[in-house]
């Protein structure tokens, strides 16, 4: 048994006996997963708020950007970057409207509006010459942002990312026929079960005190994930002409049991990005940052190696 599940087990065990444990519980555990990357929380103001973000002390030349999904936060990536080499700067943003970032119901969250915010953090940050990541939503945004920014950037990182349909999914069937949406409205055990199944092929162990803790965060966030889903809609698709204008190193990772987007989504990216490559992962779903994230380093620290040296 791994010290980290001893951990979990213990930390379990004593919350069992105090009030609220799910939540304390949770947040632990997000400190611990923190702490084993060797990430830093960090705060940042700008002109439309403050974003929240984590950072690593690694001086190097190759900064790498992480911007996650709908409804994911920043500590969405701390398995992934533990799973890396540790000589690369990191830094990983809660975007507006999730985690610990500015989240106001009126401030707007359409791609092309959050992928503006992240040019201003980039500013902020004197950031030039770095890897941007982008999974699902986040890829979405990490498009917009190239398009509009490619002189900023070594090299873009694109994982199950939303933007082009070639065949739709089972998830966004799901979404179709439901009469609630499973993805953001999250209230009782059995929805989170189904984002769960429709989201990670192979999911990672999950103690039920920590779906307890994610069930009232997410049930918590209902009426503001309404907002951002409604939002993401209004210009996440149609890439498919804008696209071909990116010519900067571009790796397309994908699951090949993806749910949420669908497999043939990933060959329609890379017919249509140059300078692309496609890397699909057997046996994995929508979220390979979790459901196997020494694979996953592994692809990228491979593709790295050859933008860094071709």
């Amino acid at each position: 048994m791994s010290i980290q599940k001893i951990i979990l087990i213990l930390l379990i065990a004593v919350l069992s006996l105090t009030t609220d444990s799910a939540t304390k519980l949770y947040s632990i555990v997000m400190h611990y997963e923190r702490y084993t990357a060797e990430l830093e929380k960090k705060c940042i103001t700008l002109d439309f708020g403050k974003i929240v973000y984590l950072e690593n002390s690694v001086k190097s030349d190759k900064t790498l950007l992480f911007v996650h999904g709908f409804g994911g936060n920043k500590d969405t990536w701390n398995r992934l970057i533990e799973a890396m080499d540790e000589k690369y700067h990191v830094i990983v943003i809660d975007l507006p409207g999730h985690g610990e970032s500015i989240s106001e119901k009126t401030l707007g969250y359409t791609m092309s509006e959050q992928a503006k915010r992240v040019y201003a953090f980039i500013e902020a940050k004197h950031l030039k010459g770095f890897y941007l990541f982008g999974h699902s939503m986040g890829g979405s945004i990490a498009l917009h942002y190239t398009i509009n920014h490619p002189e900023t950037l070594k090299a873009l990182i694109l994982i199950d990312t939303m933007g082009m349909v070639k065949t739709k999914s089972d998830g966004v069937k799901l979404v179709e026929r439901s009469d609630k949406n499973p993805l953001y409205d999250v209230c009782t055990e059995e929805r989170l079960e189904t984002l769960l199944r429709y989201s990670l092929y192979k999911p990672p162990y999950i103690p039920d005190i920590i779906k307890e803790a994610m069930l009232k965060e997410k049930c918590e966030r209902r009426d503001l994930e309404k907002i951002l889903y409604e939002d993401m809609y209004k210009d996440v698709c149609c890439f498919n002409e804008l696209a071909k204008k990116i010519d900067i190193p571009t790796l397309i990772l994908w699951g090949d049991k993806d749910r949420m987007t669908h497999i043939d989504n990933a060959t329609l990216f890379h017919e249509t990005i140059k300078n692309s490559k496609l890397v699909i992962l057997q046996e994995i779903g929508h979220v390979p940052i979790l459901e196997d994230p020494e694979r996953t380093a592994d692809e990228v620290e491979k593709f790295i190696k050859q933008v860094h040296h071709p």
